[in-house]
C-alpha cells in the first residue's frame, strides 16, 4: 500500500508544482526537489528491506562472494545515475542530464572491470 502514499504524494507534488508555475515559475524546481526528496524518503523504508535481504543472501553464499559487492554498487550507481539524470531533465536542462548518464555508463563499465576480467580469463583457461 506504500505505492498509493507515494502515489498520493505524487499527484499532490503535481498541482503544487503547477500552481506555482502560474504563479513563481523560477520556484517550481524547488516544489519538484520536495516532492522527490518525499518520495526517496518513503522508498527508503523499501530500500532498507531489499538490502537486509541482500545481506542474508551473501552471508550465505559460497562461490562468488567477490562480486555481489561490485554488483550492489553497479546497482546503486545505476540507480542514483538515473535518479540524477531524471532530475535534470525535469528541471530543463537535459544536456547535463545527458552527460549524467554518460558518466554514469563509464563508472559502470569501470566498476564492472574486474568481472570482466574474471570471465575473459575464464575463457582463456577453457580454451
Amino acid at each position: 500500500m506504500e505505492i498509493l502514499q507515494i502515489a498520493g504524494i505524487a499527484v499532490c507534488g503535481v498541482l503544487t508544482v503547477a500552481v506555482i508555475k502560474t504563479v513563481k515559475p523560477e520556484f517550481a524546481i524547488y516544489a519538484v526537489l520536495a516532492t522527490v526528496l518525499i518520495i526517496l524518503i518513503f522508498s527508503l523504508q523499501q530500500l532498507t528491506a531489499v538490502f537486509q535481504f541482500l545481506k542474508t543472501v551473501y552471508d550465505d553464499m559460497t562461490y562468488g562472494k567477490d562480486f555481489f559487492p561490485i554488483l550492489i554498487k553497479v546497482l546503486a550507481v545505476a540507480y542514483l545515475t538515473d535518479f540524477t539524470a531524471q532530475l535534470c531533465k525535469d528541471a530543463g536542462e537535459a544536456s547535463i542530464g545527458n552527460k549524467v548518464e554518460l558518466a554514469g555508463k563509464i563508472i559502470i563499465f569501470y566498476l564492472s572491470l574486474p568481472i570482466l576480467v574474471s570471465v575473459l580469463q575464464l575463457v582463456n583457461s577453457l580454451l
